[in-house]
């Protein structure tokens, strides 16, 4: 019962990768690009480097800080008198922008001074309680003498620093980036999926399987160009070595192929690799076909070549030598372009790989298979 149920999940998630994957080989790129840039924003824009606010006027202190500070800059003006003292202290010296509070917002510096005086009054400060109330009659009848440094519209413009100018412009340019890659993010999803679309429209009836083939612009003839072509590279010391490929016609994906470690000798670190699998599915009768590519020692060797032959067909490397995996649809070449041993003093010669290039060639079979196999 459990195998039964664990086939029928594995099944599942074949079909599921099956019809995924198609989806990533066309918008990878904009996936990546829309990953990395919120990585950019929240991880590194609000966690490791956030911003940091320098220079804020008093009427950005939380609300019973403001009236302790309002308070305070009352008692100076009360002692000295002087008006330009009090102006720079409340921050009103500044131009009229929507960074200070005070200024912008209309009523907020007679709402902290009301606050101060109630609880001036509240908790019986009786030597801050006349500063604050004539600070506040001021406010009240001659705003004019205590706001002088208002400036409003194009006077705003001018007092705003170069720096100021170029910020502004460099969040304009970003937002203009920004909306321009969305928009070539949306044409390029747009565009792929017409570009799909057209590629799978079906063959007139009667049409033979070339030229079911040549409408979506694949050669079926294997002396012809092939589908796809791979290079691939391993070097000593590449652990994870397991490239895949997928082989598609226009916008329709039709397997698979690829190329791993399938054997290594010995023991730690870097692996010590033997043989290599190469590998090749096909959608449409869910199958892959594999076959193994040993060194010269494994291939002679009894005993590995014995744990390798439930695996596929094993065959030496050698620069040149060619295999052939192939399905009902699909055919896959695989030649090794150039080869070098490496020497380990245990290990006996020509036993594990210093560097490989692998090719791999793909093409569409001619036969009645392909012609059902492309249709919708």
């Amino acid at each position: 019962m459990f195998d039964k149920l664990l086939a029928k999940v594995f099944t599942f998630f074949a079909q599921a990768m099956v019809k995924i994957q198609p989806i990533w080989d066309r918008a990878k790129v904009p996936i990546a690009l829309s990953v990395g840039i919120l990585i950019g924003w929240f991880v590194l824009g609000w966690g490791l480097f956030p911003i940091e606010w320098t220079n804020a006027t008093p009427a950005h202190l939380r609300e019973d800080w403001r009236s302790a500070y309002v308070a305070s800059a009352a008692d100076e003006f009360y002692r000295t008198g002087d008006m330009a003292l009090l102006q720079s202290r409340l921050g009103l010296d500044l131009p009229k922008t929507k960074n200070v509070p005070w200024l912008a917002q209309e009523g907020l510096l007679q709402q902290d001074l009301q606050v101060a005086v109630d609880k001036a009054a509240r908790y019986r400060l009786d030597g801050s309680l006349p500063a604050l109330m004539g600070l506040q009659q001021i406010a009240a009848q001659d705003p004019a003498a205590l706001f002088p440094g208002e400036a409003t519209g194009e006077q705003a413009d001018a007092a705003a620093t170069p720096l100021a100018r170029l910020l502004r412009i460099a969040g304009f340019l970003a937002v203009a980036l920004l909306v321009l890659g969305a928009a070539g993010i949306v044409w390029y999803l747009v565009a792929s999926r017409s570009r799909g679309a057209a590629a799978t429209k079906h063959a007139p009836e009667g049409a033979s399987v070339t030229t079911m083939a040549t409408q979506v612009g694949v050669p079926t003839a294997e002396g012809d160009r092939p589908v796809k072509s791979f290079s691939t590279p391993y070097v000593l010391g590449d652990d994870y070595f397991d490239p895949s490929f997928s082989i598609e016609i226009g916008a329709d994906f039709l397997g698979e192929c690829g190329i791993g470690i399938s054997e290594t000798l010995g023991a730690g670190d870097p692996k010590k690799v033997t043989a290599f699998e190469a590998w090749l599915f096909d959608k449409s009768d869910i199958r892959t076909v594999t076959k193994v590519l040993a060194s010269e020692f494994a291939f002679n060797d009894p005993d590995l070549r014995a744990k390798l032959a439930p695996k596929g067909e094993v065959v030496m490397m050698r620069p040149g030598e060619e295999i052939v995996l192939e399905t009902s649809v699909l055919r896959i070449k695989a030649r090794i372009r150039d080869l070098e041993y490496a020497q380990g003093a245990s290990l006996p010669p020509n036993s594990f790989v210093q560097k490989v290039n692998f090719e791999l060639q793909s093409w569409v079979k001619q036969g009645e298979e392909v012609g059902t196999y492309l249709e919708d």
